[in-house]
């Protein structure tokens, strides 16, 4: 046990040999690909968790798993995600983080190759329970990476490129995984239980060639590599909170852990969470089921939210650095009027209008992609001596993904069952025991010919009219308005910027 600790260990330091232009050259080169290393190793950790939510729709159909059975294994992932994102923050404040995030990766590539063996419902809850453990290492060892290689007045800028990866990772599996998928179809058959598992099997290897990346270009800190510490290279003068710290993990840990705002951040980016991964997670189904989509269409059209919000990840703390001095509340008020109003053009306006719903996601996406940084660590990890980088993460993660978790589970319950197939019809048609029939495209229709509605509704007269209130829509749309209003209650704290930075 005492070996295995010592593994994750913080790189010892190295004897600094460079000076003047040399270590500037140096310092540069190594930053720059530290930056590349983890927007691509964290990409692929979202594909090996996200290769869940492109093969549910063919899991449902196909038998192998009901709606609520992947309801709850979609929220075992989640709230695990949030369990190991506090712990695995606390962590990586003192691991070396080249060691702790490649393993991450190697046992997540690993828990979805054994999903691709058809487990049963409790042990692919259980399985997928763990790979939130371990996906939870990803975040937290970027963040103390940023940290401990980039100053505060640019960890935004350098935050923001690196949050770029959750985009990236999502357009790789919605596209790749998808693409897979209607190989393994046409090659396997219809009905193959090869074409979801196959979507397991190459996020799996995807995950795996990223140790390799890991290996060759992730760094611990600039002083495992015989450079000095940022903030001397640098000349940042330590603020208040840096100066009450001293320098003292357990001091910083302790100030993130009181800190009032910190925890309202939390439970913003929890409600923004459950928003945003109801698209991850149901978003395909409910293009496809809702509004009539096929496979490929509705992939690509969610997709559009992950390109667009790698754009705005991208950018959000290049702008919030530049033009409003550190302060991240002014673009988070405006993406957060941006998501509300692109789940409401998504989820209100009725029938497959395409031009409508690539503007509801490219709206959501732009949103998304701000709030994904700000919320999702950057604002906690301002208000924090940079010892507590991961300490703030894993608190902001927590909320994250606490609500994400409980949007699978209510999210699963407001989607209908269907009833038990009685057999095979053409075209991947389905004659099911009620009498109805579940066409490829995930249409359900009754006996009558009657399209039915797959989410829970209520319909009631208001003056004459009858009115039809779809429940998911109502939980969607009201978490991310609630998130906002969290959100605003912390407008008035600022991140506390050092004099004297070069």
């Amino acid at each position: 046990m005492k070996t295995f600790l010592s593994f994750f260990a913080p790189a010892a330091p190295r004897p600094a040999v460079l000076q003047g232009a040399a270590l500037d050259r140096r310092y540069n080169f190594l930053r720059i690909r530290q930056v590349l290393a983890m927007l691509v190793t964290y990409a692929l950790f979202y594909v090996c968790r996200l290769s869940f939510s492109v093969t549910k729709k063919t899991m449902i159909d196909s038998g192998a798993y009901t709606a609520k059975e992947l309801g709850f294994v979609g929220s075992a992932l989640l709230i695990a995600y949030a369990i190991g994102k506090i712990l695995n923050g606390f962590l990586a404040d003192h691991a070396n983080v080249r060691r702790f995030i490649g393993f991450g990766l190697f046992a997540s590539a690993m828990a979805n190759f054994a999903v691709g063996f058809h487990l049963y419902a409790g042990v692919l809850a259980a399985v997928w329970f763990g790979n939130g453990l371990v996906q939870a290492t990803g975040a937290p060892c970027c963040v103390v990476a940023l940290s401990r290689w980039f100053s505060k007045r640019e960890r935004g800028t350098y935050y923001g490129i690196w949050s770029c990866s959750n985009n990236l990772g999502e357009a790789l599996c919605y596209i790749i995984t998808a693409v897979v998928m209607v190989w393994a179809r046409e090659y396997f058959g219809e009905n193959s239980p090869y074409v979801w598992k196959s979507a397991f099997w190459c996020a799996s290897a995807m995950g795996l060639a990223g140790i390799g990346l890991v290996a060759m270009f992730f760094r611990d800190s600039p002083q495992s590599e015989g450079l000095p510490p940022v903030n001397v290279w640098k000349n940042e003068a330590a603020d208040a909170k840096e100066k009450a710290s001293a320098g003292d993990v357990g001091k910083g840990q302790r100030i993130a852990l009181t800190d009032w705002a910190v925890w309202m951040i939390a439970l913003s980016g929890g409600l923004f969470a459950a928003s945003r991964y109801a698209i991850i997670d149901w978003g395909p189904f409910f293009l496809q089921v809702k509004k009539g989509y096929g496979e490929i269409d509705a992939a690509w059209i969610v997709s559009i939210n992950s390109v667009v919000g790698a754009v705005s990840s991208g950018l959000s703390g290049i702008v919030s650095d530049r033009m409003f001095k550190g302060s991240r509340n002014e673009l988070a008020l405006i993406a957060g009027v941006l998501n509300v109003t692109g789940l409401c053009l998504l989820m209100l306006v009725p029938g497959q209008h395409m031009w409508v719903d690539v503007l509801a996601l490219s709206f959501f996406g732009l949103a998304s992609g701000i709030l994904l940084t700000f919320l999702g660590g950057l604002m906690a990890v301002d208000l924090v001596p940079r010892v507590a980088a991961g300490a703030a993460l894993g608190i902001a993660g927590m909320g994250n993904y606490i609500g994400a978790g409980i949007q699978s589970i209510v999210s699963g319950f407001l989607i209908k069952d269907l009833p038990e197939t009685v057999k095979e019809l053409g075209d991947g048609a389905k004659l099911l025991k009620d009498g109805s029939t579940l066409f490829k495209d995930g249409r359900l229709v009754d006996a009558a010919g009657n399209t039915v509605n797959r989410f829970y509704s209520t319909s009631f007269e208001i003056c004459g009219s009858e009115v039809t209130v779809d429940w998911i829509a109502i939980f969607w749309i009201g978490v991310a308005m609630l998130s906002l209003l969290c959100a605003l209650s912390v407008w008035k704290r600022r991140p506390e910027t050092a004099d004297g930075a070069r």
